[in-house]
C-alpha cells in the first residue's frame, strides 16, 4: 500500500481559450475503417505483425486514447481502442458489414449523451496475439464516431489485468488470479482498491475537500468527465481553478453533448494529490446506468493517466496501481510529477 507521505501529482494542463476547449474534438487524422473500395486519402490497414504473446504495442491517437491491433474472425488486423469505461466490446458498423457478420438483436446502450438503440453483430472471435475472446454479440456504432474499428470493453478484460507503460509505449494484457500480487512494485507506486460496478472498477478512496467521490479509470476517454453532482460540489466548495466555460462532448452516437469545463484544484486519491485536473461536466446517461448520478462521480481520462509512468488495472483483484514518474522530486513533503507536459499542453 502507499507510504504515509502525502503525494501530489501536478497536472500541468492549463485550460486553453474557450474556443479550443472541446473535450473530445475530432482527431486530426482520425483512423478509418477500411471499406471494400477505399476512397482517396483513407487509411490503409497495416499488415499483420508478429508480437510477443500478450504484449501489444499501442498508439496514443490524436485524442490520447489507446489502440491495439485486433483480429476479427481471423481477418485483420484492425485498430481497436481499449476502453476500461465501456461495459461491452463494440464494433464499427462499416467493418461488420464489410466482413459480412450476421446482424443480431437491437441493444439499448447508455452513452455520454444518453441512451440509444443500436444494432449488434455476431462476432465469431476476437484475438490479440494469444489473448482470445470467445463468440460475442457486439453492439455497433459508426466508425467515424468511435474513431477506430471498434472498442475493447471490460467484457474482454474483466478476468485479466492491464498494464500500461507510457514510457515504453507498450501495453500488456495478462491472465491473473485472485490474490495475485501487483506487477508494479516501485516505491513510488500508489495502490488504490476499488469496487466493481457493471464490470467497471470504481476507486474506493477518492475525496474532494473531504467529501467522498467515485472515480472510474476510463482509458476510452480523452479527458476526464464529471457528473452534475460533482460540478455542484466543485462550485459549492469553490474548488475550481478557473471559471466554468461551455464546451461540447462528442458521443459515440455522433451526438454533440453540451458540457461545462474547468480545472479542479485538488482531488485526493488514497493519499495522492491530483492538482489542477481539467474536467468537463455533463448530465450523462452513463452515470445513471452505473447508479452514480446522485453522488459526485468522475471518469478519469487518458490526459491524466498518461502523465504516470505506468498504470496497472487488475479487474479480478479490484485494484488500480499508479506509478509516479522516476523524475518526480520531493518538495515540502509532497511529490510532484509533471512528466514533461508543458503548460498549456
Amino acid at each position: 500500500m502507499t507510504q504515509a507521505i502525502q503525494r501530489s501529482v501536478l497536472f500541468a494542463l492549463l485550460l486553453a481559450a474557450p474556443a479550443l476547449i472541446g473535450a473530445t474534438p475530432a482527431p486530426v487524422n482520425p483512423p478509418t475503417v477500411p471499406a471494400p473500395a477505399p476512397a482517396a486519402g483513407s487509411d490503409v490497414v497495416a499488415p499483420p505483425v508478429t508480437v510477443v504473446p500478450f504484449i501489444q504495442p499501442f498508439d496514443l491517437d490524436a485524442t490520447r486514447r489507446m489502440s491495439v491491433k485486433v483480429m476479427v474472425g481471423g481477418k485483420g488486423p484492425f485498430s481497436f481502442l481499449v476502453d476500461t469505461g465501456a461495459e461491452r466490446t463494440v464494433i464499427a458498423r462499416e467493418l461488420a458489414q464489410r466482413l459480412g457478420l450476421t446482424e443480431g438483436a437491437k441493444l439499448r446502450l447508455a452513452t455520454i449523451g444518453g441512451s440509444a438503440m443500436v444494432p449488434s453483430y455476431r462476432v465469431a472471435a476476437l484475438q490479440m496475439s494469444d489473448l482470445h475472446l470467445a463468440s460475442v454479440e457486439a453492439p455497433a456504432f459508426f466508425g467515424r464516431h468511435i474513431g477506430a474499428a471498434g472498442l475493447i470493453g471490460v467484457d474482454m478484460l474483466e478476468e485479466r489485468r492491464v498494464l500500461i507503460d507510457f514510457r515504453k509505449e507498450s501495453m500488456q494484457i495478462l491472465e491473473t488470479r485472485r490474490r495475485a500480487p501487483s506487477l508494479i512494485k516501485d516505491d513510488d507506486a500508489i495502490v488504490v482498491t476499488a469496487r466493481n460496478s457493471a464490470g467497471r472498477l470504481i476507486l474506493s478512496d477518492a475525496r474532494l475537500n473531504g467529501k467522498r467521490i467515485d472515480v472510474i479509470v476510463d482509458t476510452g476517454a480523452q479527458t476526464s468527465v464529471g457528473n452534475i453532482a460533482l460540478q455542484k460540489l466543485v462550485a459549492s466548495k469553490r474548488a475550481n481553478r478557473f471559471p466554468f466555460v461551455a464546451t461540447i462532448l462528442d458521443a459515440v452516437t455522433g451526438e454533440a453533448v453540451p458540457a461545462m469545463r474547468t480545472a479542479i484544484k485538488r482531488i485526493v486519491i488514497n493519499g495522492m494529490d491530483v492538482n489542477d485536473l481539467p474536467v468537463s461536466f455533463a448530465d450523462s446517461q452513463a452515470f445513471r446506468a452505473l447508479d452514480l448520478h446522485e453522488r459526485p462521480a468522475l471518469l478519469l481520462g487518458m490526459d491524466s493517466l498518461s502523465l504516470f509512468d505506468r498504470v496497472e488495472i487488475d479487474f479480478p483483484n479490484k485494484r488500480v496501481v499508479f506509478d509516479l514518474p522516476d523524475g518526480a522530486h520531493r518538495e515540502s513533503g509532497q511529490r510532484f510529477a509533471a512528466n514533461g507536459v508543458a503548460a498549456g499542453g
